[in-house]
């Protein structure tokens, strides 16, 4: 009894099989990464282009949904200061509060550096709060 052929060239030896459709393969005829014959390799590749089309929001993972809406938040005061500085002027007094990680640097001249200064203090807890409080729920998770 004679070796198979290639289904699909009909020239060599058929020696692996398509995990697709089954069909007897010879190795030029076959994708080795994935097992699947030249046919069903480009079906599959025609079709990989039209789900990536369908993906959304919610197929995204959870840490690339928070920074997406932490970034559109951000992105939204600037625009939102911005125009407020446009419509009213620029103002007699400036504060400024810069986070490098937990750590604000605070820098304010006229009537509202005081409150510059307490939002940032808040804004400090609030965050190590937030921190232990994710660390916690990461380190139960774990067990």
């Amino acid at each position: 009894m004679g070796a198979r052929l290639c289904e699909i060239c009909g020239n060599r030896s058929a020696r692996y099989v398509c995990q697709e459709c089954g069909r007897s393969v010879c190795e030029r005829c076959l994708e080795p990464n994935t097992w699947l014959c030249t046919d069903c390799w480009k079906r599959l590749q025609q079709e990989v282009p039209s789900q990536e089309a369908e993906r959304s929001f919610t197929s995204l993972p959870s840490s690339m949904k928070v920074f997406l809406v932490g970034f559109f938040l951000v992105f939204t005061g600037v625009v939102i200061l911005m125009i407020a500085t446009l419509i009213y002027g620029l103002p007699d007094s400036v504060g400024l509060v810069v986070f490098i990680g937990p750590i604000p640097i605070i820098l304010g001249a006229g009537e509202y550096s005081f409150l510059a200064i307490v939002l940032a203090i808040v804004l400090t807890i609030l965050s190590i709060v937030f921190l232990m409080i994710l660390r916690k729920q990461k380190v139960n998770g774990l067990r």
